[in-house]
């Protein structure tokens, strides 16, 4: 297999996993993205080495041309920079309402609102054990 391939391994595919990162996982967002993060099951040594991403476009986002526009540049972003994203965690990503698509600016925000995610999702965790 390819170092940067995106088989299905990669993927978030399972409607829990989408669910348990959206309501429970850590939420970053700029102007173009929303990326939740949640944390990789760490009772199996090889889910918790790896990093996935799921992919939601609402269709208020545009037809089904914008709509996959936006689906294949969320995912190559995220298959070429798989090393910057932290390791262990299910990505959850969707475009902010109202974003127009950008091929750079998506590859700009991706990796950097997954750390922030990822530091939010851990930040409330250690509050929530300081109560």
């Amino acid at each position: 297999m390819k170092p940067n391939a995106f088989p299905k391994s990669k993927r978030v595919v399972s409607g829990r996993s989408f669910t348990l990162a959206l309501r429970k996982g850590g939420c970053a967002a700029d102007g173009c993205l929303v990326v939740f993060a949640f944390p990789r099951d760490p009772g199996d040594d090889r889910s918790s080495q790896q990093r996935r991403l799921g992919v939601t476009i609402p269709k208020k986002t545009g037809n089904a041309v914008v709509r996959n526009r936006w689906k294949r540049w969320i995912r190559e972003s995220f298959r070429t920079q798989q090393a910057a994203f932290p390791v262990g965690f299910d990505f959850v990503v969707r475009p902010k309402k109202d974003a127009v698509a950008s091929w750079s600016t998506i590859q700009r925000s991706l990796p950097k609102l997954a750390h922030k995610a990822v530091r939010r999702l851990n930040g409330r965790s250690i509050q929530s054990r300081t109560r």
